[in-house]
This record gives structure tokens, sequence and C-alpha cells, in this order.
């Protein structure tokens, strides 16, 4: 657990973490609609696999740091490609048990897996360079028009501040846990599953009690400083647009459009 990087922001000096975060919100949204555009082979995904190794890399951000965010979510990754794999219809080409490997299931677990991998991936890198707070601002005044149709988006930005905010909070909650288990004498290291097992499922309760109680602080706290929900509120560095961000947009829309073209000429997109 003391391994966990995915939803930290990570501090540094690069050309990432000045972007004005709606920029940043913007060319997440057309990654992920680029990614869902593939519909056939994996390889049209060594793109923006590139696109984003170098934005990381652009963001000064360790290439150690930036994987071990993706630890989480390994047994998911691996879970998704075996099931896709065996379950999906097609050409025969292994049998045990009950499940059948395919090569249609084998692509399409291929592409599924990358998929998955590049959103999370991409997500990651929002949040490693973008505070809670400019996220939440971000969010906030992307998504005002929607104030006129009665949604609460003041409302649900400082509830997304907040819910980034305790994501490093639970992450102290379950360290300070496991060194109070270790030092009671759980062995969460030991050879039999059965042990380690019991001394995680130890675990939830005291962490779910100790995050009430973190909220409860936080409610009387902002309550105290005279939060109104829904309330105009001013900031003290207001969301401003740059250069850089302007050409991020027409570079982002740019690449975009040449690889969708891409992708209707030379690929399969439906």
């Amino acid at each position: 657990m003391r391994d966990i990087t995915l939803g930290q922001y990570y501090g540094a000096r690069s050309a990432v973490h000045s972007l004005d975060p709606r920029t940043k919100l913007f060319s997440l949204l057309l990654f992920v609609t680029a990614l869902f555009f593939v519909k056939d082979q994996p390889l049209w995904y060594i793109p923006p696999a590139v696109l984003l190794v170098l934005c990381f890399y652009a963001a000064n951000i360790p290439a150690r740091f930036a994987l071990r965010g993706l630890r989480p979510i390994v047994v998911l990754l691996c879970f998704t490609f075996f099931f896709r794999m065996t379950l999906t219809p097609g050409t025969e080409i292994a049998h045990f048990w009950i499940f059948t490997v395919t090569q249609e299931g084998i692509v399409k677990a291929v592409r599924m897996t990358l998929r998955i991998a590049l959103m999370i991936s991409a997500a990651s890198l929002i949040a490693y360079t973008t505070t809670p707070r400019e996220l939440a601002d971000g969010l906030e005044t992307a998504s005002l028009p929607l104030q006129k149709l009665g949604v609460p988006v003041r409302s649900m930005a400082v509830m997304l501040m907040i819910a980034f905010r305790f994501i490093p909070v639970m992450l102290e909650e379950i360290n300070t846990l496991l060194d109070a288990q270790a030092a009671r004498g759980a062995e969460f290291d030991s050879p039999s599953v059965w042990k380690r097992t019991k001394y995680v499922l130890s675990l939830p309760m005291p962490v779910f009690l100790s995050c009430v109680r973190r909220a409860a602080e936080l409610a009387m706290a902002m309550e105290a400083r005279g939060y109104q929900e829904g309330a105009d509120t001013t900031r003290m560095n207001p969301l401003a647009y740059a250069a850089a961000d302007r050409r991020v947009y027409a570079a982002g829309g740019a690449l975009f459009a040449v690889y969708t073209v891409l992708l209707v000429l030379f690929g399969t997109v439906v």
C-alpha cells in the first residue's frame, strides 16, 4: 500500500503542470474518445501510447513513479485479459477445462486491456500534474453552462475536490493500521494465504470508521468557516488561458482529426 501513487499529485516544474486544468481535461476527453474509436487491430493503440509516454516525459514524471500507479489495477487487467480471451467465440486455438482460447478472443483481450491501461494512465497523468483544487476549479468552470439546467455544478466540484484529497488520507490511514497490526503480531507477509486473508479482513472496518471520523471533522471545519452549499465563491487565482493552452487545443484537435481520418481510411471505425 505504500507504493500506490494512483491519484496523487506529483509536484514538479514542467509545461504540463503549468497548463490550465480545462486544457488537460479537454485533452483527456479527446484521448479517451480516440481510444474508443479503435474497433479493429490493437496496433492502432501504438500512436496514443507513444503520445502518452511523451506527455509523461514532458511532465518530468519518473517512469518508475508512473509504473507504480498501475500496480493497483494489475489484477483487473489480468482478469480482463483472461476472460476476454477465453469467453469470446471464434477460431479455437487451445482448450482447457471449461475455457476455450480463440484467435478473436486474444485480439479483443489485447485491445481491451490496452484500452483500460491507457485510459487509467492518462487519467493518472492529469492527477499527477493537477492539484485537487485546480481540477475542481477546471471542472466547475467548464461545467458552468449546466448550472442553468439546474445541475449543482459547484457542489459537485467541491465533492470531487474532497474525494481527491481523501485518497492520500485513506492511504495514510491504511499504512498506519498496517503498522499497528504488525506491531501486534500480524503477519501480512505470511506464506499462509489463510493468515494473510484473516489479517487483511480486519482492516476495512477500522479504515471505514476512521474515514467517517475524518469526514465529520471536515464537515464541522467547513461549517465553522461559513461554507454554504451552492453559494458563489471567489478565487485567489482565477483560471485564465495562456498561449500554451491555445497551442495544445489546436494541436490536440489536429491530432484527433488526423487519427480519426487514418482510422476511417485504414482501420475500422463503427
